[in-house]
Order: C-alpha cells, then structure tokens, then sequence
C-alpha cells in the first residue's frame, strides 16, 4: 500500500478531521415590520374606537360647519348665504367631505373617522421620516388616543381636525428637500399648507416651522443645494388662495368677506374680558388635561430629551419648533377652548415618543430602539385605557356629551330632532332660532333664513347685527315655515335669555297663534339626565329662568 510522502521522503501524517461544530449561528438581524402591517393595525385600532362613537350628540361647531358645507355645495355665495369668520378653505373643505359622505348626523362623523384615520397616517410618516420606524409607530399610537380626547373636542368634527388633515400631509411632503428635491412634492406641499391656513389662520405655524428646518438643513450645503425649486412650494401656496379670492369675486361679497374676516374678527380678538383670561385657561386646562396628563408631561420630557438624542440639529430644532408653536396656537382671542389644542397634538405624540427613543439609543448604546423600550412606549401612548376605560368600551355617549360641554344640552337636541322627524314630510320647511344648526343636519333640512347662528347678531354689538335683526324677522313672516324650532338657554344665544328683549320678542309674538301653536317641548337642563319630549304645551315654562327648546308648527 503506498503512502504520501513530502518532497524530503519524510512520511507525512495525516491530521485528523475536526469535529462539526456545535455552536449556533449568529441571529439573524431582527426584521422590522412592513409599514403596511403597523398603518393598517392603526386603522383598524383607530375605527373600532370611532365606530362606537357614530351616534353621539352633534356639538355645535361641527354642525355649523357642516351646514356651511352643505350650503356652499349647493352652490350658495360666501360670507353672505353662510358666513363664518375663518378663510373660505373652512367652507369647501366641509362642502368636500359633506360631498363624499353625506349630510346626515351619521355622515358628519363618517367624516371624522376619515380624518382620523388620515391625521394618524401622516403623524405615522413624518415621525419616520424624523427618526425611524419605531418613534412613528409610538407616536401614531398615541395620538389614536389622544386625538379622542372629548376635552379638546376630539370626538367632534370641529375645525381643528380639518385643519390638521391638511396640514399634515403639507408638512410630509415638505420634508423631503432640500436633500432630495422634488418638484412635485414641493408644490403639493405648498397647497396642503395654504389650504391648512385657509381652514384655521393660525395653522401657518405648521409652514414656519417647516421653513426652519429648511434654513436649517440648507446652511451646511448651501453652495450645492439651490432653493430655486421652493419657487413650486410658493406657486401651490398662492393657487389655494388665489382660488379664493376668485370664489368671493364671482360671488360679488369682497365687502362680506371683509366684514367677516377682518372687522368682526377684530372685534372678536379685542372683546375678551381681560379679568377672566385666566379663568378662561384654568376651565379649559382642566376640562382638555384631566385624566391626560400623562400625555401633556412626557411630551415635555420628550422634548428635552431630543436635545440628548444622536438626531441631526436640524431635526432637535424641527420638532421642537413644531411642538412649541402649535401649542402657542392656543392663545389668539385668549378664549383658550379646548379645541384649540387639537392643532398640537400631532407634534406632542411625536415630542412624546421621543423620550423612548433616546433612551433606547442612549442608555443601551445602540442606534435602534430595543424592543422593551417600543412597548414602554407603546404602554405610554395607550395608558389613557386604564385612566378612563369608560372612554373606549361601550361609551355612555349622552353622559359623555353632558360632561364634556357643559351648559349645552346637545342629547336634548338629538332627542327633540328624532321626535319631530317622525312627523317631518319631505316638503317641510323648518326654521330655528337659537345656535344649534344640529336641527338642520339631523332633519336633512336648510334654512329658510340665512342667519341661522343667533350669536352672531343677538347681542346687537355692530350696526349690522340690528339691520340682519329686522332681516331675521322680516324673513320668518315672509318665508312662513311649517316648523319653527325656538331655544331657550344662554348658550343659544351667548347672552342671558331674555323674554323681553325687541328681537327675541318680535320672534315670539310671530309664533304665537293665530300664526303658530306649540308642538313639542323640552327642558334643556344638562345638570339632569336628559328630559322626555313632552307633546303637552308648558304652561308657564316660557320665562326668563327656565331652559327650554319649544317646536312650533304652522297653523294651515
């Protein structure tokens, strides 16, 4: 049997095969979740807390709204068949989703689960394209619940929700450059961003903090980097507007929009009681922070924990430009509502997930968040459950709304609307005096009077409100309605009630017989549960110390 040998003939032993190793293999680095898998478990989390919020008593900003919607898709002239004293954009952005989903209770808030589901879709993505996957995913999931907060009028379809819807995306889009250019993505920005303002004025916070982390990420590289291409971001910002501007001139109510927009809204920005300013604040803090605190303290511990994280400063300097801003939002007119600070919240949950993110980078000495701190993080955005389970399991929906605005009887109003639409024909025409163009959306109704928000004009306060007062009057013995609907409470009016006065007056002798007899009644006391319809006519009940919502209908 022949052997190897070397070339020295120096017999050459054999070395034995090493045994197969026993070690394991190195993991696999861990795979992240497609953005489909966690957006679409958003949605879903998103419209199973919605859903059960569908039947709610209608608030009174939403139904304003949604009837000036409703009026400007049936082709009626701005700042004079409706009017409001914010931009035109609030007008068509309602007349869009009125459009898509109806004009009914149910479409009202249709639409707010649309815009839900839109305002977490964007928080999600600029919060990734900020600092990664896993502060979006935090950060959306947060705001699913805070979004909801009933303080801030979260379940409502106020304007606040619009003018996030977009701004959002507008601020999406924006972020892209100047790193990477893009024309396309310039110009829509710029009309997210005009139409945002064109809902609520002071959404051009969201375009200056934009504008900050341009200058920001620009200066480093400003001898490659041309700003040329921002002249697409301008252009979409003038077209939005320019629109408008056409709309009010075809319309031929430039002297309207005027008084709207600039002259009433003076007189409402300088006609706050300085010496309830800060009662005005303490009522809203505590009505939009009781039971969300939580939110509020780890968005400011967020917010100075950014300043620790390995984020480029431009980036430190966007978000907390953002968030700061937003929440200055708040302080126009120094009235402090709740809703105000729905325009913040977006930038809070994003503040708010950044605590995770730079101790999980930080701490653990890693440029990705380690798993336990997502799910802390996860356990933050959602311990508003524990707070208030009530919330999210079976809502009490009436309770919450008697709660929640104060003063208000909106579950009379739901109550009173389904009882009249029982004997309501297609044909009907309805009237209403007071603020609650609830009626209007509940009974698929439009008035027969243009000025149907009675704030705007009870109080005498400008030299046109008494020429619409005799309008007002003249209008219902013209118009003649087969329903008039009559309410009773401060609120209605934003005055104390009074029988006496010559407008509330005038109205009343109209509606009394031979013209018109009582047809329904109730009492709108939102310190009790909510009353019954009573068909039996009140003796008694029409003064000046009794709330109550009376139905009239027309002698034929």
């Amino acid at each position: 049997m022949s052997q190897s040998k070397s070339k020295t003939g120096i017999k050459k032993k054999s070395t034995p095969s090493p045994p197969p190793s026993k070690t394991t293999p190195p993991a696999a680095p861990r795979k992240p979740l497609p953005d489909w898998t966690i957006v679409g478990a958003l949605f879903i989390l998103t419209i199973l807390l919605r859903w059960q919020y569908l039947d709610i008593p209608l608030e009174r900003d939403e139904s304003i709204y949604y009837y000036i919607g409703k009026a400007a898709l049936d082709g009626g002239r701005p700042y004079f068949d409706f009017y409001e004293m914010k931009p035109p954009g609030l007008f068509y952005s309602y007349a869009m989703l009125v459009a898509i989903f109806g004009y009914s209770a149910l479409g009202a808030h249709l639409a707010l689960v649309f815009v839900s589901l839109s305002n977490t879709l964007f928080t999600y993505l600029i919060a990734k394209k900020l600092a990664g996957k896993s502060v979006a995913t935090i950060a959306a999931f947060a705001f699913v619940f805070f979004s909801l907060n009933p303080g801030a009028s979260g379940l409502y379809l106020v304007a606040e929700h619009v003018t996030v819807l977009w701004g959002l995306p507008g601020i999406w889009l924006a972020l892209s450059f100047p790193e990477k250019p893009n024309i396309t993505r310039l110009f829509l920005s710029g009309v997210f961003l005009s139409m945002a303002v064109l809902v609520r004025q002071t959404a051009a916070v969201y375009g200056l903090a934009v504008v900050i982390y341009w200058l920001l990420t620009w200066l480093p590289n400003r001898r490659e980097q041309s700003l040329k291409p921002l002249l697409w971001w301008i252009l979409g910002g003038i077209i939005p507007l320019l629109g408008s501007v056409i709309v009010i001139w075809a319309s031929g109510t430039f002297q309207d929009a005027k008084f709207w927009l600039y002259d009433y809204s003076h007189l409402y920005a300088t006609s706050t009681n300085e010496d309830k300013v800060l009662m005005y604040f303490q009522v809203s803090w505590k009505l939009i922070s009781e039971g969300y605190e939580g939110y509020f303290i780890l968005a400011v511990i967020g917010l100075v924990a950014l300043w620790w994280s390995r984020l480029s400063l431009a980036v430190k300097i966007f978000i907390s430009a953002w968030t700061l801003l937003s929440a200055l939002t708040i302080v126009p007119g120094m009235r402090f509502y709740g809703h105000y600070y729905l325009v913040a919240f977006p930038a809070m949950c994003i503040s708010g997930a950044m605590l995770f993110y730079t101790l999980g980078t930080r701490v653990f000495g890693n440029n990705r968040m380690p798993i336990a701190m997502t799910v802390l993080g996860l356990l933050w955005g959602a311990h508003h459950v524990v707070v208030n389970r009530n919330l999210y399991i079976n809502p009490p929906l009436r309770l919450i709304s008697r709660i929640f605005s104060p003063g208000n009887p909106f579950p009379e109003h739901q109550l009173l609307a389904a009882e009249l639409n029982k004997v309501l024909q297609p044909d009907d025409t309805v009237a209403m005096f007071g603020s609650d163009p609830q009626y209007f959306v509940y009974l698929n109704k439009t008035s027969p009077i243009r000025h149907v928000y009675m704030p705007f004009i009870s109080k005498g306060q400008f030299p046109e409100a008494l020429v619409w007062q005799k309008e007002t009057v003249d209008r219902l013995k013209e118009t003649r309605p087969k329903y008039v609907i009559f309410n009773s409470y401060p609120y209605a009016w934003m005055v104390r009630y009074d029988n006496n006065y010559p407008f509330t007056r005038h109205i009343m002798d109209f509606l009394a017989p031979p013209n018109y007899d009582p047809l329904m009644f109730i009492e709108a006391d939102s310190k009790t549960k909510p009353a019954v319809v009573k068909y039996k006519v009140q003796q008694g009940a029409v003064t000046n110390d009794v709330n109550f919502i009376q139905v009239y209908k027309r002698r034929d």
